[in-house]
């Protein structure tokens, strides 16, 4: 086979894997787009009816609006993690346990945060921050949020499990459905019924639970493993479901805290003719920070699948496509900030020059962070995937709270409003530098893991691997089968199994080309082969239509076209210690494990055959 072939079918395992990263970015970036734009329109129309009055009472109800995000976040993302974990070890009943405890937990919790919020109104509104001038616009907001808030908290639920079942259009769909219902639902309570501040909440917390009852009929079906069912093993569940949410929920608590921070920094340090500066600041930056998020955590899913699988080649690929597109659209962004930065508060209604003004250099300190912050967050959402938790959850702290809040008030008695700006890069800068430092100490005790990354070569260091796509053709699966048999024989594989194995790629490479993908277009099955110590691991993914081969064995085996046609696939069955299957992120992944013992015990019977003909021929 000559080397432009070879070049032509062994192509790079990027062409997959690449491909998952743009399938899900931009649903991730319009999902998180849609929880921020319901924010954005909230603050342009009570901009534009009460201006700098109404901007303020903006700032003020954050933090309520994130503790519901933070609670509703724990719960709907640390379950539907629980439950795709399940779901990879093919534990369907633990995966219902899950779900159905979500809604539980989210019901419970909801219900007890508004017989305590209304016992409690003016408390909480007094604890915002709000004086004489802004406390009705507050008390009206947090009443009504209150009242609907669980809405808020059971969104979650579906938005989640929506992408774990390989769902992330309509997970997207969600959320600019909510945007959508919740333009709809402020011009009926603001504009029409004139209800003011206590009308955007209202409309805010209406279209949270439209749109969960849309996400709610969109779960299920007869193939899905969502049910609901009695619970069992309750605590266990909960502490799962609390450990696996907590970063992502620790992201909403302290965004909370540096709300409330800041607003009391302008109001009860006598600054508070500032605070619509920053209101209007945080308001227009929350567009490019959706952008970040969403970017950031296209990567969470997809490093999570291959960290488990061991494949650190993927997680490579993925986190340098992803902070290469990321930063290129990031830069693009901050450079049309800066550059529209003095007509971004006309757009929010606002007239009066002081604001304008200073919110203006509020932008320009933001265009010059927004890189590194959305570097940061990459960071922290591969650490969560990873399962580093304890330093995901640090780099949270230190650049929401740490090194934002602290500095701002230390630096503000010299510079004003200005230190709230000088913190945006202060925090990303240190916590930048911290997680660089905490990283080389890691790195620098256990020399094993690799630089940069944390991964632990010793897991495949002794390992030999074979990795490629298949491009779906036939030349290209028989090119793959002749390649695949010359690895096994290379690696000392008996001629048994390597026929078997080479024989039954083969055969699901065919029919994956057939039932799977598109015949009219380019398209790649993902092929990895893992001779350790102890096992030969095959995985074969693609991101075609549902299709697992050994359920078309089992289905067809019996008929006499069936059996010829899987014939490979039965024999190595048979030698199968494990076999996997799992449609996770809408990707066919099937794992199928060989004992290597047998492998030896192979070697050792074919001795004592060979040790037997000899003693009969003395004989």
């Amino acid at each position: 086979m000559n080397t432009r072939a070879e070049e032509r079918t062994l192509v790079s395992n990027d062409i997959l894997v690449g491909g998952l990263v743009y399938k899900y970015l931009f649903p991730s970036i319009f999902s998180m787009l849609g929880t921020r734009v319901s924010s954005l329109i909230n603050s342009l129309i009570i901009g534009r009816i009460l201006g700098g009055t109404g901007l303020t009472v903006i700032s003020l109800v954050t933090p309520i609006s994130l503790v519901y995000m933070s609670i509703g976040s724990l719960i709907g993302v640390g379950a539907s993690i629980v439950s795709s974990i399940a779901l990879g070890k093919g534990e369907k009943e633990q995966c219902a346990q899950a779900y159905t405890l979500s809604y539980l937990i989210s019901g419970g919790v909801g219900l007890l945060l508004t017989i305590a919020g209304l016992l409690n109104l003016e408390g909480i509104v007094r604890f915002l921050g709000a004086d004489a001038a802004h406390f009705a616009y507050t008390y009206d907001y947090v009443r009504f949020y209150i009242l609907g808030g669980m809405g808020m908290l059971l969104l979650y639920i579906p938005l989640n499990y929506l992408r774990i079942t390989g769902k992330p259009n309509l997970a997207m769909t969600m959320l600019l459905l909510m945007s959508a219902l919740n333009v709809a639902a402020l011009g009926i309570f603001v504009m029409v019924l004139n209800m003011g501040t206590g009308g955007t909440a209202l409309a805010s917390v209406t279209s949270s639970t439209l749109t969960f009852l849309f996400g709610v009929s969109r779960l299920g079906g007869k193939k899905s493993p969502l049910r609901l069912q009695k619970p069992a093993g309750v605590t266990r569940y909960i502490s799962s479901i609390v450990s696996a949410g907590s970063p992502s929920a620790s992201n909403n608590v302290c965004r909370a805290i540096q709300s409330l921070g800041m607003n009391l920094l302008f109001v009860r340090m006598g600054a508070g003719m500032y605070l619509p500066c920053y209101t209007l600041v945080s308001a227009a930056s929350d567009f490019i920070l959706a952008i970040i998020l969403g970017i950031s955590q296209t990567a969470l899913p997809l490093v999570g699948i291959s960290f488990g699988e061991r494949d650190f080649r993927s997680i490579r690929i993925i986190l340098k496509k992803a902070l290469t597109l990321g930063n290129i659209i990031i830069g693009v962004l901050a450079i049309l900030l800066f550059l529209v930065r003095n007509q971004v508060g006309l757009f929010f209604g606002i007239q009066d020059a002081f604001i304008l003004e200073n919110a203006g250099m509020g932008f320009i300190f933001f265009a010059a962070s927004v890189n590194l912050s959305f570097i940061n967050n990459v960071i922290i959402n591969y650490f969560s995937a990873t399962r580093r938790i304890f330093m995901a959850n640090g780099m949270v702290v230190s650049r929401l709270v740490l090194f934002m809040v602290v500095p701002a008030y230390l630096l503000f008695p010299a510079f004003g409003v200005y230190a709230a700006w000088i913190s945006l890069i202060i925090a990303e800068i240190t916590t930048f530098g911290c997680s660089f430092l905490v990283i080389t100490l890691v790195h620098a005790r256990n020399s094993r893991l690799s630089r940069y990354l944390l991964l632990d070569s010793a897991l495949v260091e002794n390992n030999r691997i074979i990795d490629f796509s298949v491009q779906n053709t036939t030349a290209d699966v028989d090119f793959a089968s002749t390649k695949i048999t010359d690895f096994c024989e290379e690696n000392h594989i008996s001629p048994q199994k390597t026929m078997y194995i080479s024989l039954a790629i083969e055969e699901m490479l065919m029919m994956i080309n057939q039932y799977s993908l598109k015949a009219d277009r380019i398209e790649y099955t993902d092929i990895r082969i893992l001779i350790s110590q102890e096992h030969i691991v095959l995985r074969i993914r693609n991101t075609g239509r549902y299709f697992n081969a050994v359920e078309y064995y089992h289905e067809n085996k019996h008929t006499e076209d069936g059996f010829t046609q899987t014939l490979g696939i039965g024999m190595i069955l048979k030698m199968a210690q494990e076999v996997k299957y799992r449609e996770t992120l809408g990707m066919n992944n099937l794992i199928i494990t060989i004992a290597k013992a047998q492998e030896s015990e192979d070697k050792k019977s074919n001795r004592h055959t060979k040790k037997k003909d000899n003693q009969n021929e003395q004989g």
